[in-house]
């Protein structure tokens, strides 16, 4: 494979790990690692650092840009405002404490947003220029590109759809609100779905897989029977797929995107999901026999779209602006 330098290094810090990639311009694959995520900023940090040097080594050749895809608010200068899932990154300057620790370019980004920018430039939306990215993980993070841009908003905010409510009574959200679309469609989602269902006596398998106690019920113990077949594990898809399909019908009147794209830790589950959520979508979409359907399609980049779509936003901030 020939590489097209100069080589850009990409990060997604989650909850769980600190993940990289190192890439060429045209997002070919040069190198990836891995470390687990440390709890203070200055450790994520150090982190990051160490792996630019660690896969530039490993590759036989540097990185000239960094990008970085962060769960939480992120501005247009690169602070992390606030993250849910990693709470001591408040209002912490990550673009420019990388940038003077590397010396050299660093972007930082919401890592739904970076995960999007994989998604079309290299993914299963290469080309197409109006599209959604939806991470369906623990919440929901959703990314948007228009007229083929990227849209981060005023601040950079945009793409926060997992707190859209949805049910103004539903159940808490862990923003502090009730009924967010997060709550009906997530992978925590989907079990709290199923809990509800055990609770009712629809689920019988399900409740003994988890061993008989319904507040143990996770996402997972569906997935394991949905790869299976399984009647009551495809009967929760479909109610997930429901609540996907709704939320999707609000982005959708409101963008006018042609294609959605699903990601996160739950479109492992692959086809099942894709074609619950078209159902889902396609009772719910008021005017579906007058419009062009919605393409909806799987991620094709999995766990590492993040990290590689912050590695192509970096290159793209040392060639040309972010639009295909």
């Amino acid at each position: 494979m020939s590489l097209l330098a100069p080589l850009v290094a990409g990060f997604d810090i989650g909850g769980t790990n600190v993940r990289g990639v190192l890439v060429d311009r045209a997002g070919h694959l040069v190198g990836a690692d891995r470390l687990p995520r440390p709890h203070e900023p200055d450790g994520i940090v150090d982190s990051v650092v160490t792996l630019v040097a660690r896969m530039g080594t490993d590759a036989g050749a540097d990185a000239h840009a960094v990008g970085v895809g962060c769960a939480g608010t992120v501005d247009r200068r690169g602070v992390v405002r606030a993250s849910p899932n990693i709470p001591t990154l408040i209002e912490f300057p990550l673009a420019d404490t990388l940038s003077k620790r590397l010396a050299m370019p660093v972007i930082v980004d919401n890592d739904a947003t970076t995960a999007t920018w994989a998604e079309v430039k290299t993914g299963a939306a290469r080309g197409i220029r109006d599209v959604v990215f939806v991470a369906l993980g623990t919440g929901i993070g959703v990314g948007i590109v228009l007229d083929g841009e990227l849209r981060r908003g005023a601040q950079g905010f945009a793409g926060e759809a997992g707190h859209m409510v949805i049910s103004p009574e539903g159940p808490e959200c862990v923003c502090g609100r009730r009924g967010c679309w997060e709550v009906f469609a997530s992978g925590r989602a989907l079990g709290r779905l199923t809990q509800d269902a055990a609770r009712e006596h629809r689920v019988p398998a399900i409740v003994e897989i988890a061993g008989g106690v319904i507040d143990d019920i996770r996402g997972e113990h569906v997935s394991e029977l949905v790869a299976e077949g399984h009647p009551e594990a495809l009967m929760m898809l479909d109610e997930l797929g429901w609540w996907v399909g709704l939320g999707l019908t609000n982005l959708v009147n409101v963008l006018d995107v042609s294609t959605a794209v699903i990601g996160g830790g739950l479109s492992e589950i692959g086809r099942p999901l894709i074609a619950a959520i078209r159902v889902g979508y396609n009772s719910l979409m008021h005017d579906s026999d007058h419009r062009p359907p919605l393409n909806i399609v799987g991620a094709l980049h999995g766990g590492r779209a993040g990290a590689i779509g912050a590695a192509l936003l970096a290159a793209d901030e040392l060639h040309q602006p972010s639009r295909i």
